[in-house]
């Protein structure tokens, strides 16, 4: 079924442009608009945004991803073959985007595509860590554990990714809310005090006047401003869009005191899951690395472990390898020495994860926590600045009468 933009005339000789007609064809379309009583003058096939393999473009959350695991994993546990699991879940599935994922996928399981590769060719859709385990689990035999694996990494990480949102919602609406009032303010509340201080005859103090200043020109160059920020924005995101630009970021943050911890510790929970998770897939160490270097996010910490990888190599042990990774704290490199010695570096890594997951909640807390009373402050002492430039000359007109 093709969809075509028509433009059509109606018997009176009106025309109507862009009439949509969905047909299978070119006869089937001339069909269909002459049944509906009008003439076809010309038309032209709707243009669809296309992926690699065909069909509108899709995008999955890693709650979507979550989700898709975590069914898919279940029907393979329970003995369910691949393509059977896939059909079930397309005629359930109820989100659309979803959907239509697991129908392509299904297509190309159909056609004898291996389901690695079948993920593979979803371009932009699932992140490297799912094609990378899901081929590992193939060749293993294991691809129902995998899968179930990759559900609980896509879970935890929306569990943390939601916790960040959610800690940082309040002291943004806080901080919103003291730019409103300040505005309120300066743009309205101050001409009318200014108006009665102009027939009064009064003199401004110079608190007043670096007032009135400052809202003269937000009044007078408010588009200027707002020009200059949001260019000032997109130079920002340029700059941060090259890799200096974000290594250069990644390091100011890694220098910043309390942020510098958190930060520290969410690389900790990132590294320690996604290599527990690969490794337990099957997939050799470096192997793991190379993924894990990808999707650890701060570049700082990526750098380190292109050393660690190199390391490895040469034959060091991953536990001394990473102690030159200064960005990770020293309990992991510990965990894993323990691991390392036990046989047990997997069930290591999850631990070490576990751990620092509840340490990244407490530390975003207390980061929020240092944060709602220091906005308030600032608030306070903008606001309140205002408040006595406006009060001042008023007090001086008191005086003088």
């Amino acid at each position: 079924m093709q969809e075509y933009i028509c433009t059509v005339k109606k018997s009176n000789g009106n025309l109507i442009k862009k009439y949509i007609v969905k047909a299978d064809n070119e006869s089937a379309l001339a069909m269909q608009i002459k049944s509906n009583k009008l003439f076809l003058v010309d038309y032209k096939v709707k243009e669809v945004r296309k992926d690699i393999v065909g069909g509108t473009k899709i995008t999955l959350s890693s709650k979507d991803i979550a989700i898709l695991c975590r069914q898919l994993s279940s029907m393979l546990v329970s003995g369910v073959t691949l393509v059977k699991a896939l059909n079930i879940l397309y005629l359930q599935m109820e989100k659309k985007n979803i959907k239509e994922c697991i129908k392509r996928l299904y297509e190309s399981v159909q056609r004898g595509d291996q389901f690695s590769e079948a993920v593979r060719k979803q371009t932009g859709v699932f992140p490297e860590i799912m094609t990378s385990m899901i081929e590992a689990g193939e060749a293993s035999g294991k691809l129902d554990h995998v899968v179930a694996k990759l559900a609980d990494q896509f879970e935890k990480d929306t569990k943390l990714k939601a916790k960040i949102q959610s800690a940082m919602t309040y002291p943004i609406i806080l901080a919103c809310l003291a730019v409103a009032v300040v505005l309120i303010l300066v743009t309205q509340v101050l001409p009318i005090f200014m108006g009665m201080f102009a027939e009064n005859g009064a003199e401004l103090p110079l608190p007043t006047q670096i007032l009135v200043a400052f809202a003269d020109i937000l009044r007078g160059y408010w588009h200027m401003i707002i020009i200059g920020i949001i260019t000032l924005t997109l130079l920002i995101k340029s700059y941060l869009g090259t890799e200096n630009g974000l290594k250069k970021w990644h390091e100011l943050e890694l220098k910043i005191p309390i942020v510098n911890s958190t930060i520290v510790k969410i690389s900790a929970v990132r590294f320690t899951r996604t290599l527990s998770t690969l490794l337990s897939s099957g997939m050799s160490l470096i192997q793991a690395l190379e993924i894990v270097i990808k999707v650890v996010g701060n570049r700082v910490v990526m750098d380190g472990l292109m050393i660690t990888k190199e390391d490895i190599r040469r034959g060091m042990s991953l536990s001394q390898s990473l102690r030159k990774v200064s960005a990770l704290p020293p309990m992991v490199y510990s965990m894993i020495g323990i691991g390392e010695e036990s046989g047990t570096i997997e069930s290591m890594l999850e631990k070490c994860a576990d751990y620092y997951e509840d340490e990244v909640e407490n530390a975003i807390q207390r980061l929020v926590t240092l944060m709602e009373p220091l906005l308030i402050i600032i608030m306070g002492v903008v606001v309140g600045f205002i408040v006595i430039s406006m009060l001042l000359p008023i007090l001086d007109l008191y005086g003088t009468m």
